[in-house]
């Protein structure tokens, strides 16, 4: 389970609500998701893909962005940074920590 969807999953609780009542809520928003969908956010079994639904979970669940991420968010708006974000997901931890030493040493020193 990833940490978003423990996340979810620890609001929703907090808020004495089930799966079915946030994806009423969410419907109600005009947001048309089918609940298996909505379960599989909470159950870590599907990733929320939009950032407009993740949007609308944060209004449903009385929360921000930060609390049910934990910080951990960066949009990558350039399909290039996407594309290497996609590539660094299959490294090991310590693979990810070279690749990242790389770049910083070809950054520029001011």
């Amino acid at each position: 389970m990833s940490r978003l969807s423990e996340n979810l999953t620890a609001r929703r609780e907090e808020l004495g609500m089930s799966v079915a009542d946030v994806h009423v809520q969410l419907n109600k928003l005009g947001h048309d998701v089918g609940y298996s969908t909505v379960a599989g956010w909470f159950n870590g079994n599907r990733g929320v893909r939009s950032m407009e639904h993740l949007k609308a979970l944060c209004v449903v669940l009385q929360t921000d962005l930060n609390s049910l991420t934990g910080d951990e968010v960066e949009i990558a708006e350039d399909p290039i940074d996407a594309s290497v974000v996609r590539e660094m997901r299959d490294l090991t931890a310590v693979q990810r920590e070279a690749v990242l030493a790389l770049v910083r040493s070809m950054k520029p020193r001011p």
